[in-house]
């Protein structure tokens, strides 16, 4: 038979900080990764978006000026 190392047990409060530390962690990484994302999107916008969210901003302001005149 293997032998098996033996830990002593580790309390609950000691995991759910090493839980939190890991998901921070993460979080961290995700936030930085969209980050980086958003970035390299402004630097080359994609030019079928931004004609769409061109054309749907003009459709607001019409719609802004049709409520306050009529």
């Amino acid at each position: 038979m293997i032998g098996v190392k033996k830990y002593p047990k580790v309390s609950n409060d000691r995991l759910v900080n090493l839980f939190n530390k890991v998901v921070s962690k993460s979080r961290v990484l995700l936030t930085a990764k969209s980050r980086k994302f958003r970035d390299k999107q402004r630097e080359n916008p994609n030019p079928r978006l931004e004609k769409a969210k061109a054309i749907m901003a003009a459709k607001f302001r019409a719609e802004k000026a049709k409520k306050k005149y009529y």
